[in-house]
């Protein structure tokens, strides 16, 4: 069994201003996907660059018995992979070559051929193999998305931090990346959050979530408990209905702004 993420008092601040004040969550156990959601500015992607140690931050990120906090850039992503919801621009690289590039800087990364074919295997597990030869520049939105996923799969991290990941994506590869992610998470036995703004795709995937507001904690447990009418309401100022489709997962529809 892979360790668990554990995650107490932790501050974040962008100068005098606090976005995250002494937030403690239960730890994160691996092979799972566990979502954040909330409404903008709750934070979530402070908290997830706070967690990929991309953000100077108080209190204690611990992986099992590692001290996240305390470690050099280096050693912390040889433990921790993060995506962001902004991608670089005008990157001169192929796809092959960014995640070649990307699973370099791996602590146990494979050389020559070996590593040309772990890059090309996550590219052609997230359906993109076609894309190897293709500059990143040429491609659409959802296409880098894809190519910037690849790139931490390839890595293999302990922990995998995805903000917004389905942002440009269509409806059939929103859930394919999510069902990937899902796929991975319970195979390698990682621990994957994922920020989503979907509240009904989130609640398919992730077995847990975590719902923000203004930085601090507002639900945290499964779909089925976290997400209630009442919580719609205080936190994202909407009257909505929760219920369940035919297979138990929840659906979210909205009758009205508050």
């Amino acid at each position: 069994m892979s360790a668990a993420l554990e995650v107490r008092n932790l501050g974040v601040g962008y100068g005098a201003r606090r976005i995250i004040d002494r937030l403690t969550l239960p730890p994160v156990v691996p092979g799972t996907v566990t979502g954040l959601i909330g409404p903008n500015a709750a934070g979530k992607t402070t908290l997830l660059r706070a967690l990929a140690g991309l953000l100077p931050a108080e209190g204690s990120v611990r992986l099992g018995e590692i001290e996240l906090a305390g470690l050099g850039p280096a050693a912390h992503a040889g433990h921790v992979t993060y995506m962001p919801q902004a991608l670089p621009q005008r990157v001169a690289l192929t796809v092959l070559e960014a995640v070649l590039t990307a699973l370099m800087s791996a602590p146990t990364a494979p050389a020559g051929a070996a590593a040309r074919r772990r890059a090309m295997e996550a590219l052609d597990r997230l359906g993109i193999a076609s894309l190897a030869s293709r500059g990143l520049d040429e491609l659409s939105g959802g296409q880098r998305q894809l190519a910037s996923l690849a790139q931490c799969l390839v890595r293999e991290p302990k922990v995998l931090l995805l903000d917004e990941p389905t942002s440009a994506l269509d409806l059939r590869h929103q859930l394919r990346v999510m069902q990937l992610v899902d796929e991975i998470a319970r195979d390698r036995d990682i621990i994957a959050m994922v920020v989503l703004h979907d509240i009904t795709l989130a609640a398919r995937w992730c077995r847990r979530l975590i719902v923000l507001a203004e930085g601090a904690v507002a639900a945290d447990g499964p779909p089925e408990e976290a997400v209630t009418p009442a919580l719609l309401a205080d936190v994202y100022g909407v009257e909505a209905r929760v219920e369940a489709d035919t297979r138990g997962h929840v659906q979210v529809m909205v009758d009205r702004a508050l």
